[in-house]
């Protein structure tokens, strides 16, 4: 056997070990969180916190890709279970941060004291330059995983750079969650679409993952009105700029969604004839927002916080609706209902307020033209 063949099979032997590792990594955190009676996102959870500190709610749901609800819950559970405390934002009062409790954390550490043993044990027999190439080796595999996810992220599954999609498997309910701004984004239902959703950006791609049928997108820091704001006088430029980046997605209609975005979009048209809808929240502002609404299973809540340009909402006709309006808009259209000026409204469908299928909008924030129609 040549030296060059010799080296190969090293190296494969290397990267079995190395992929070895990672899964018997993860059967022992799921064998940690048996043992306290957690989930493994637990786990996960309070790992992050015990190496980044105290964070908000909303960055644990960044992190886990959680929705911010099931990240509340999951919180409720810890701190039930005693392993972290709510506590004030020392540098603002009127946020909540979320800290390990050290004690616990303690004892979960000392979970891992047999391995760390083990371990120990092992590593006893290599001398210290050996130990400095394996602890190169490892910090170097570490930043290789980071970043082959990152890139798996944003190639999907469709074969191209950006397109995602995944199977519906067991999934009975969807939610679909922009947990930042957004630029032109784009949502319709699609019922030949065998998936749970696909996707396709064109511009930046997003980081896009998909847990227990809760679909996120993620741009990253990089928030879309800030950028706008900043540009100041270039407004118009900026707008361009926007027009060119687009996020497409198509939902499965035999699934029933719930639609969140935060943090904005500087457009949004979203045709949900097809889409099974429970809610829909869009905050942080936009430019225009165009939304087509299907007729609704019981009352179902629109709410559209922020500030906006133009809002258009369109209901199938016959549909109950209830409007308020919060924060004022230049023009106000309710069906036949024409109202112009400033404060709090609210307007409603005759019936609407006894109505067993209706929608419930609220806008909050102001807009130029807010208009609720039949179509």
């Amino acid at each position: 056997m040549s030296s060059g063949e010799a080296g190969e099979r090293l190296t494969e032997a290397v990267l079995r070990a190395t992929r070895k590792v990672s899964s018997q990594a993860a059967l022992f955190g799921q064998a940690v969180a048996d043992r306290i009676g957690l989930a493994t996102i637990d786990i996960e959870c309070l790992e992050a916190l015990d190496q980044e500190g105290p964070v908000t709610v909303g960055h644990l749901a960044e992190w886990t890709g959680l929705t911010t609800g099931a990240a509340t819950r999951m919180i409720d559970r810890l701190e039930q279970a005693g392993y972290v405390r709510r506590v004030a934002d020392p540098t603002d009062r009127r946020r909540v941060l979320v800290e390990p409790v050290a004690q616990r954390m303690a004892n979960l550490g000392a979970l891992h004291d047999s391995i760390e043993r083990a371990q120990r044990e092992v590593i006893a027999r290599f001398s210290q330059e050996q130990l400095g190439a394996i602890a190169d080796f490892l910090e170097a595999s570490i930043d290789v995983a980071r970043q082959e996810a990152v890139k798996m992220r944003a190639s999907g599954d469709a074969g191209g750079g950006g397109s995602f999609a995944a199977p519906v498997a067991g999934t009975t309910t969807g939610r679909l969650v922009f947990l930042s701004g957004a630029p032109n984004v784009v949502l319709r239902g699609d019922p030949s679409l065998r998936e749970l959703y696909r996707a396709t950006f064109e511009g930046p791609v997003p980081r896009v993952r998909v847990r227990d049928g809760v679909v996120t997108v993620h741009y990253g820091r990089f928030n879309w009105f800030d950028w706008r704001a900043r540009v100041g006088d270039m407004n118009v430029e900026a707008m361009v700029h926007w027009r060119k980046d687009r996020g497409e997605i198509a939902l499965n209609p035999a699934v029933p969604w719930d639609i969140e975005l935060r943090g904005g979009a500087s457009r949004l048209s979203a045709d949900l004839r097809l889409v099974a809808l429970h809610s829909f929240e869009l905050a942080g502002g936009a430019s225009r927002v165009e939304l087509t609404l299907p007729r609704p299973a019981g009352v179902v809540s629109i709410r559209i916080t922020g500030g906006m340009s133009i809002v258009n909402i369109h209901r199938p006709p016959g549909v109950a609706a209830r409007l308020i309006l919060k924060g004022g808009a230049g023009q106000i259209v309710l069906d036949a209902q024409r109202i112009k000026g400033p404060g709090d409204l609210l307007l409603e469908t005759p019936g609407a307020g006894s109505a067993a299928a209706r929608y419930d909008v609220e806008i909050m924030g102001g807009a130029s033209r807010v208009a609720l129609d039949e179509r």
